[in-house]
């Protein structure tokens, strides 16, 4: 997500907020990369501690640059269409070749009795699954915190495909094994 403003000495400039898998495909080479490597660093440790991350980057426009591309997202704005497609494809076009400013780190707290409900649902036998664009450390963790996964968890299927074909694949396999410890689904 991205926002254009004009500063006081009036240049524009373009600051975008991402997941770092976004946000750092999209740096310039000119990025310094001590700032880079010290960005990732810090993205591991906040993943592993639980916490929720972004990156933010940002760089100058030029007014002809701006204006253009200014003209080109009003006509996809009124496409009959595949307007999302041609506005996605606008903004990613002038996302790139950004300058990283560096990472945010959000712990997001769950609401209270969220655990004892997990625990509550487990107890009654409902499986339960995590869907989530976090990263998986992140993920993890709050799984801890949460109840949903325990010390006592034989197993854990991470799905975390990159492609549709990817997740299809590592499905069929977590099914494949499932039925292979508890026997194939019953038909009613």
């Amino acid at each position: 997500m991205s926002v254009i403003v004009r500063n006081p000495l009036g240049e524009l400039i373009l600051y975008c907020k991402g997941a770092d898998t976004i946000i750092l495909d999209r740096i310039s080479h000119d990025t310094a990369p001590l700032l880079k490597s010290a960005t990732i660093q810090h993205l591991d440790k906040f993943a592993a501690d639980g916490f929720r991350t972004l990156c933010l980057a940002y760089k100058k426009i030029s007014t002809d640059v701006f204006n253009k591309w200014h003209e080109q997202q009003k006509e996809a704005a009124v496409a009959l269409t595949n307007r999302q497609e041609q506005l996605d494809r606008i903004y990613d076009e002038l996302e790139q070749e950004m300058i990283l400013l560096g990472a945010t780190a959000i712990e997001d707290k769950l609401q209270d009795g969220v655990p004892d409900t997990i625990a509550e649902l487990a107890r009654a036998n409902i499986k339960i699954w995590i869907l989530t664009g976090d990263k998986q450390e992140t993920a993890i963790n709050i799984g801890y915190s949460c109840n949903l996964l325990t010390e006592n968890l034989r197993e854990v299927f991470v799905i975390d495909g990159e492609t549709e074909r990817e997740v299809e694949v590592q499905l069929k396999d977590v099914r494949r094994r499932i039925e292979q410890t508890l026997g194939p689904p019953s038909t009613m």
